[in-house]
């Protein structure tokens, strides 16, 4: 059934983008999408109507908006769903779009949930337990730290920063890491994080003036590197739903909110970071969920939306490239290879749609034309994929 309103998904780069715009157009949504990227998957969907290239918003944030501006007039958009780091520029223009509506908090908000520093603050504030965590704004406050009787471990990663690319596990009783290597100061801080032993887990959700509306959850298995996670299974975890809960309703958020947490083997749950935007817990859901709902406001307040089906998805093509060997070396040979042939085998690709084959069959030339840009920009890829939409503050 066509419902005839029209929503705008930027960040299309981001295979949640692309799974979010398949599910919504099957719940009669016209999608529209758009992204500084020249060509992301969703570009290659049947699924949107149109898709538009957008100025880099960290090079030129004024030509972005201005953009931005005439494609949600041009198509007469009356939602708009950022979902990657473009959101913390495009806060800005909220109310700014005519009668569109922007499913994103206010600016501040965002940036200090972004802030791997300001949401621990926010954590405390909300009367929730969170890791110990210190500022560094110089070096020396890092050799602070340094005690050679010390077994304290410190997770240290950069204030503003993402996919864990930059994360050191420190023990206080070594040497800490070079200087020139963290490159400490007052513009580009980070913080020291007291390490938690214990399961990772992520979640993502969809909350609006503080309540919640939808929500799901999975445990870190699989990953790219230290970062990104490649297989997503909903495991249903009452106290992080709790917790997520009350944390919303705290700040009274509005928008897609993801949280990193660790329960230890006591079953207390330690909030790590936040990503107030779309991440992979979306792929989770599935279009009998209809996130539409709690896209618009409009599910029933009293209950919230959770993924129906059980069955794991996954990133196919991350899973071959890293999954395997990944495995091997946490569970030894023959654990590690049954473990991801098991997942292989159980999980469905989440760029993979009969209905909808072209970003399946043009991933190829998608992630060869990123290698050959970032290597040709002397950049690792992964940070190169968000290179000209990051916000670091």
């Amino acid at each position: 059934m066509r419902t005839g309103r029209r929503i705008l998904i930027t960040g299309g780069r981001a295979p949640a983008a692309l799974d979010l715009a398949r599910q919504l157009a099957e719940q009669g949504y016209e999608v529209y999408a758009a992204d500084s990227m020249a060509s992301p998957l969703i570009r290659f969907s049947t699924c949107i109507k149109r898709y538009e290239v957008l100025p880099a918003p960290r090079v030129d944030e004024a030509a972005f908006g201005k953009a931005l501006a005439a494609m949600v007039e041009k198509y007469s958009i009356e939602l708009l769903i950022p979902t990657c780091e473009e959101i913390y520029y495009i806060a800005k223009l909220r109310g700014k779009l005519g009668s569109c509506m922007v499913f994103t908090d206010e600016a501040e908000k965002l940036t200090a949930l972004h802030s791997k520093w300001a949401f621990i603050e926010m954590v405390r504030e909300a009367g929730l337990a969170a890791p110990e965590t210190k500022q560094l704004r110089c070096y020396t406050e890092l050799k602070q730290l340094h005690n050679s009787a010390s077994e304290q471990i410190w997770v240290l990663k950069p204030v503003y920063s993402r996919f864990a690319t930059k994360v050191h596990i420190w023990h206080a009783n070594e040497s800490p890491p070079p200087a020139a290597e963290l490159q400490l100061s007052a513009d580009s801080p980070w913080v020291a994080q007291a390490y938690v032993a214990g399961q990772e887990y992520c979640t993502y959700s969809i909350a609006k003036e503080g309540k919640l509306l939808a929500y799901s959850d999975y445990a870190v298995d699989f990953t790219a590197g230290r970062g990104a996670s490649t297989f997503f299974q909903a495991c249903h975890q009452p106290q992080l739903r709790q917790w997520v809960e009350t944390f919303a309703a705290h700040t009274q958020f509005t928008g897609q909110i993801a949280f990193d947490f660790i329960i230890d083997e006591s079953g207390a749950v330690w909030p790590l970071e936040c990503n107030p935007r779309a991440t992979s817990g979306l792929h989770l859901f599935d279009k009998r969920d209809r996130l539409g709902r709690a896209l618009w406001g409009t599910g029933q307040r009293s209950s919230i939306i959770m993924p129906q089906q059980s069955r794991g998805k996954m990133i196919a093509a991350a899973m071959l490239a890293y999954g395997l060997s990944q495995q091997r070396r946490q569970r030894g040979l023959w654990r590690g290879s049954w473990h991801w042939l098991a997942c292989m085998a159980g999980g469905r690709d989440v760029i993979f749609s009969w209905k909808d084959p072209g970003p399946f069959l043009m991933q190829g030339y998608v992630w060869f034309d990123l290698w050959r840009r970032a290597r040709k920009a002397e950049q690792p890829l992964i940070a190169f994929t968000t290179a000209d939409i990051e916000w670091n503050g």
